[in-house]
């Protein structure tokens, strides 16, 4: 023990623990409970025997864990007491927000008590709830109700939006509904001060056309965005000046510095020659910057600039030195201490990331106490770092970047800098005392005819799809950049990118794939050869306005910057066409033609063609009168490999198709009508003798698909077999002489997401 602690006391003690941890989060989050996590603790205990700097890096490593497990403990292991849905639960909740005021109303809410247990308002787990009452709610109302209760759980697909983490990042745990047709509703007599200066900035910049953008730069809240608004911001790399980050942050406390700065010069008095003013301009800076974040919610960006603030406040005045790397590293530890699952957010790597490289670049280029010109050469020359050192998260996160948004940064951040949030501060807070609506309106003018020319600019330039890339090439990229930056023999750098190359040319590519998406209980799937790919189905839609295509199939198109070339509608039951018409408006109905000549209305024409080397077959019907039956039979077969597109048929269908001797054989089959009882007839399932059955249905949903005596008969032939519901989005590889089957909930599952 002595030994353990025994170099506590030397220099950069501090720094070796604090690299600890940060490898200890990363370590438990990510790899708790598996082989990886094992091996590598037992390195780090090897090798601490070994060398005594890493017994502080041990020492890390153990806090670290001991955080997280604690974290995990206190804010997110709670269980429901009565865990069978039927059984109804007496709770108090209170309102968060409100998702959808329409009956049935959709909120998101806080549970203080449920089922006699009570918890505190900074612990207490949310739900998203519907609500089947017409009382209307606002933010902070508190009521108490029957509630049905389970935990959170979402669709799980490759390569798109991961609902279910995102749930969990913002502690939302659970989902039901409330049962009281009528609620005791206890509207709150403490005003939100929070509340209250997001409705007075609303009231404020209400006639103005801009009225989204003042919001969310003042208030961090992007609500009144509209969806054209955040494409083109998306599109444009220009998200980030909407979000509150380092940048935000870091104006206003250059406003509040400089302010309190202007305000002592002009008041004189005696001070002594060791009374250190910049230490109160520093105090009064953050101090407004503290308010800032208040304001905002304290959102997460926010927070994480706010603490970075603080580090590097706190290190400088107690060094009286720069110490940048330190405060970036102290930061970190203080924001994953708080609360470790920040590392679930894309946005924490590239705030970190952006402020490591702005003081790189200030290392290599310093921007004070020098001439104008030298101060734009070297804003430009972050610009194009920024760009660079952040292009390979870009790419994973967003498969994509901005072209554009190279540019008009090196505009819109020194333009968001000196004029706009500086006028809108001021606007707001002459508002407070004077009406000023003439001189916002004014302001509001100029600044949307310089805002509608970003519409102006070509699709081609505001943003490129690059298509997916592996996490390795993120690692070794930034491997790569870390040789050539400190390494004197920078033709080193060719080492790792010789690695992924290999990598690249050695690794066998599949030569046709399937992809059968987790859509709750409907159908949405997809073949995929060289690029381009025949969609089969488009799954559900919600409150015609929500559908799988827009939030599931759209973006996985877009994320693997595939080609559609083919299209096909099974039937049109909702839960196979819900989202048809969004995939329409996307621009891609010309590829239903081919299937769909006149309409989608009617049944699919009888096809024999090539899909990319692949042979697709439709198949005839004798016109059975309903949707089901007449559903588009189609087979997609290679040399090797076959995959069955059933529908929603049932045993009559099946019959027919046997009595015409349609060549049904396939090594995949989708299971007809998500594994009803009504379909998968004994004599069908020997005929196409699949080697694999894919059952696309909902977990735990209404109708229980599949069915157990259905998944006996598929057992009887010895078919391995896999549930979207429970398994998540399907993909099977087929190889010149095997297939490989992955499963999202397999490849991508988190020790501490209950599935």
């Amino acid at each position: 023990m002595d030994r353990f602690f025994s170099h506590l006391k030397q220099p950069f003690t501090s720094v070796w623990i604090s690299l600890g941890f940060v490898i200890g989060c990363v370590a438990t989050v990510f790899y708790y409970q598996t082989l990886e996590f094992t091996v590598f603790t037992i390195f780090i205990v090897i090798v601490s025997a070994y060398f005594k700097p890493f017994l502080n890096v041990l020492l890390g490593f153990i806090c670290a864990i001991c955080f997280v497990g604690m974290h995990f403990y206190l804010f997110y292991s709670f269980e429901i007491p009565k865990p069978n849905e039927k059984y109804a639960l007496d709770s108090t909740l209170v309102v968060e927000e409100i998702i959808s005021d329409k009956k049935p109303q959709y909120i998101k809410a806080k549970i203080v008590a449920l089922d006699g247990s009570s918890f505190s308002n900074f612990r207490a787990p949310k739900a998203m709830l519907s609500v089947n009452s017409a009382q209307p709610f606002t933010v902070g109302d508190e009521f108490s109700a029957l509630i049905h209760l389970k935990y959170f759980r979402s669709n799980k697909n490759f390569n798109v939006f991961d609902t279910e983490r995102y749930a969990f990042i913002n502690r939302i745990l659970f989902k039901g509904k409330v049962l009281n047709k009528e609620l005791n509703i206890i509207h709150s007599d403490k005003q939100s001060i929070v509340l209250d200066y997001q409705n007075f900035i609303k009231n404020t910049y209400t006639n103005t056309r801009l009225q989204w953008l003042y919001y969310a730069l003042l208030s961090g809240d992007k609500s009144l965005m509209s969806y054209t608004d955040k494409q083109l911001m998306q599109s444009l790399g220009l998200s980030h000046l909407l979000a509150i980050s380092g940048l935000h942050i870091g104006l206003i406390f250059s406003f509040g510095f400089l302010f309190i700065r202007f305000i002592c010069t002009k008041i004189n008095f005696s001070i002594g020659q060791s009374f250190n003013l910049t230490l109160y301009y520093s105090s009064f800076g953050f101090i407004a910057a503290l308010v800032y974040v208040y304001l905002s919610d304290f959102l997460v960006s926010a927070t994480r600039a706010l603490i970075m603030l603080g580090c590097y406040l706190l290190l400088y005045f107690l060094a009286k030195q720069q110490l940048r790397w330190r405060s970036i590293l102290f930061a970190l530890v203080i924001v994953l201490a708080v609360n470790p699952f920040n590392l679930l957010n894309p946005g924490m790597y590239f705030s970190f990331l952006a402020v490591a490289i702005i003081f790189t670049v200030i290392n290599k280029l310093p921007i004070l106490n020098t001439r104008i010109k030298n101060k734009i050469i070297a804003l430009f020359v972050i610009q194009v770092a920024l760009f660079i050192g952040l292009l390979p998260l870009s790419l994973y996160f967003f498969n994509g970047v901005s072209i554009a948004g190279l540019v008009i940064n090196l505009i819109a951040i020194p333009f968001l800098s000196i004029i706009i949030l500086p006028f809108l501060i001021v606007f707001t807070l002459l508002s407070t005392f004077i009406d000023i609506g003439n001189l916002i309106h004014l302001f509001d003018t100029g600044l949307y005819a310089l805002f509608k020319l970003l519409y102006e600019i070509p699709e081609s330039l505001r943003w490129l799809t690059t298509g997916r890339i592996e996490l390795i090439f993120v690692i070794f990229t930034y491997i790569t950049m870390l040789m050539i930056y400190f390494l004197p023999y920078k033709l080193l750098c060719f080492i790792p990118l010789t690695v992924l190359l290999l990598n690249n040319l050695l690794k066998e590519k599949p030569n046709w794939q399937l992809h059968v998406f987790d859509v709750g209980h409907g159908l949405m799937a997809l073949i995929e050869k060289d690029n381009q790919v025949l969609i089969y189905d488009f799954g559900p839609s919600y409150f015609n306005r929500f559908s799988r295509t827009r939030s599931i199939l759209l973006p996985y198109i877009k994320a693997n910057n595939f080609t559609v070339k083919t299209a096909i509608l099974s039937h049109e039951d909702s839960d196979h066409a819900g989202g048809i018409q969004h995939f329409i408006e996307a621009g891609f109905g010309e590829t239903l033609k081919q299937f769909h000549p006149e309409n989608t209305l009617n049944v699919c024409e009888v096809q024999n063609v090539d899909f990319v080397g692949l042979r697709v077959e439709s198949f005839s019907t004798i016109g059975y009168g309903n949707e089901n039956d007449d559903s588009c039979v189609v087979r997609v077969s290679s040399n090797t490999y076959s995959v069955l597109f059933t529908g929603d048929i049932s045993k009559s269908r099946e019959a027919s198709l046997l009595a015409n001797n349609t060549p049904l054989k396939s090594t995949v089959m989708l299971s007809p009508h998500h594994g009803s009882d009504t379909s998968s007839s004994v004599n069908f399932i020997s005929d196409v003798a699949p080697k694999v059955v894919i059952h696309s249905s909902a977990y735990k949903g209404q109708w229980e698909f599949p069915k157990p005596v259905v998944v006996e008969r598929y057992k009887a032939i010895s078919a391995e077999q896999f549930t979207t519901g429970v398994e998540g989005q399907i993909s099977i590889k087929f190889y010149s002489n095997n297939l490989v089957i992955e499963t999202a909930r397999g490849q991508e599952s988190y020790w501490f997401i209950k599935d």
